[in-house]
Parts: structure tokens; C-alpha cells; sequence
């Protein structure tokens, strides 16, 4: 089961550095938090999209599918900000742009997210941020267990269900059938990471100073070509608005 269904393929974006795509991304977020206009973000956002369905051969599909949680949430964003804002300007354009700023910033995090593996992304912290592999590990543990945990809230929902203690009408009763499932779920969680660490102990892991691996990532040439590509991208985009 893959974290979070990044999508796999062979494409040049897949093969970069992990690293370098999340240079990518924090670039994006800081050009589009700097935005006073929905022109900016909506730059971001195209060029983000093109980025990851063309360099990424991430289906239109699968790439959108997350936008549509966006459109809702920016929807909200937009009248709230047109009804309730009071500071200087039209209510409609800081509105827009809030808007803008989500859509932007979710359709760079989808070019991190959908072509990175997150083995993959673990090692790179390791291996060129130098994060600690007891740190990153953890990290990759607790990344791993949210898929984990929906395939077991659905096993606690499919045995209350067979007993009949769902779907009950009433908020005494809606609380107890969401602490019906809070308790199983965090005693699963809890068994799960005294497994995983009891697993951790036994093979010795942080027992030496330096450990070797199967697989090394490294940073080439072409990560840095995409790294600098990106910065003259949204550093135009960021320069076009004083134009």
C-alpha cells in the first residue's frame, strides 16, 4: 500500500531528487504568500499543474481529483472574505486572491506528493539533509500508518456495524459511536508502534554510529537544472507583478 497514492511512474520528474522538488515547492509557496492579487497565485498554479502532468505524466485525473477539495475550500474563502472583510480595498479581490493562494499552494504540494516515493524521500533526508535516521525513520513510520489506519477504521466500522451500533439518530448516541471507534483505533495505533519499535530494537538499528544502504539517492546535474529552471520560473512570475 502506498502512502497517501502517490502515482508511480517513470518520468523525468519521478527520477529527480526529492529534495529538489520540495526546493521547488517551498519556492511556490513563497512567491504565492507574498501575493497581493490573484494573478500571481493563478500563475503558480498553472505552471504547477503543467509541471507535474507533463514533466510527470501524472493523468489529469488523478492530478485534479485532489483540486476539487480546493474549489470547495476556496469557494469558502472567497465569499467569506467578500461579506466579512473590512481593510482597505474591495472585499472581493482579497477574496480571490486567498482563493487563488490555496489552489496555488495545493497544486505545488501535488507535484512534491504524486512523484515522490516516500522511501524514496526518507533516504534523501538522510543522505544529503543529513536528518537522522532514527528522526527520519520515525517519520516514514508514522507516514506509513495513515493508510494503515483507514483499512482498520473501516475493519471497527464493519464489526459495528455487523452489531448493529451505527447509524443510531441522536448526539448522546453519535458520541458514543465515535468513541467506539476513538478507543480501538488508538489502541491499534499504540500496538502498532511498540511493534514497529520492538522490530527496530531487534535488528539493532542506531546501534552503531554509521549504517550502510541498499539504496543511495543522490543530487545531480539535472536536479540542479531543475532547481535553478524553478527559481527563474516563479522568480519571473514573483518580478511580473511590479511590471
Amino acid at each position: 500500500m502506498k502512502a497517501f497514492v502517490w502515482h508511480e511512474s517513470n518520468s523525468p520528474l519521478h527520477g529527480l531528487n526529492p529534495l529538489a522538488k520540495l526546493a521547488a515547492c517551498l519556492f511556490a509557496t513563497a512567491v504565492v504568500s507574498t501575493a497581493a492579487e490573484p494573478f500571481t497565485p493563478a500563475c503558480v498554479m498553472l505552471l504547477s499543474l503543467s509541471v507535474t502532468r507533463y514533466l510527470g505524466h501524472v493523468p489529469w485525473s488523478v492530478l485534479l481529483r485532489p483540486m476539487i477539495f480546493g474549489l470547495l475550500a476556496g469557494f469558502g474563502l472567497f465569499w467569506t472574505y467578500s461579506i466579512f472583510y473590512v481593510g482597505p480595498g474591495q472585499g472581493w479581490l482579497y477574496g480571490a486572491t486567498m482563493a487563488a493562494r490555496l489552489l496555488a499552494i495545493l497544486s505545488a504540494s501535488g507535484l512534491f506528493v504524486l512523484t515522490t516515493d516516500p522511501s524514496q524521500f526518507v533516504r534523501s533526508l538522510i543522505h544529503q539533509a543529513h536528518v537522522s535516521p532514527r528522526i527520519a525513520y520515525a517519520v516514514f513510520a508514522a507516514y506509513r500508518f495513515v493508510p494503515l489506519q483507514e483499512v482498520e477504521f473501516e475493519t471497527i466500522r464493519a464489526a459495528h456495524q455487523m452489531r448493529g451500533g451505527v447509524h443510531r439518530r441522536g448526539p448522546l448516541n453519535r458520541l458514543e459511536e465515535t468513541i467506539g471507534y476513538a478507543i480501538p483505533l488508538l489502541a491499534s495505533s499504540v500496538r502498532k508502534g511498540e511493534r514497529v519499535a520492538l522490530a527496530m530494537e531487534s535488528r539493532g538499528f542506531g546501534a552503531l554510529p554509521q549504517r550502510t544502504y541498499y539504496r543511495q539517492t543522490t543530487l545531480g546535474r539535472t536536479d540542479l537544472y531543475f532547481t535553478i529552471a524553478c527559481l527563474l520560473a516563479f522568480g519571473l512570475i514573483f518580478a511580473s507583478r511590479f511590471l
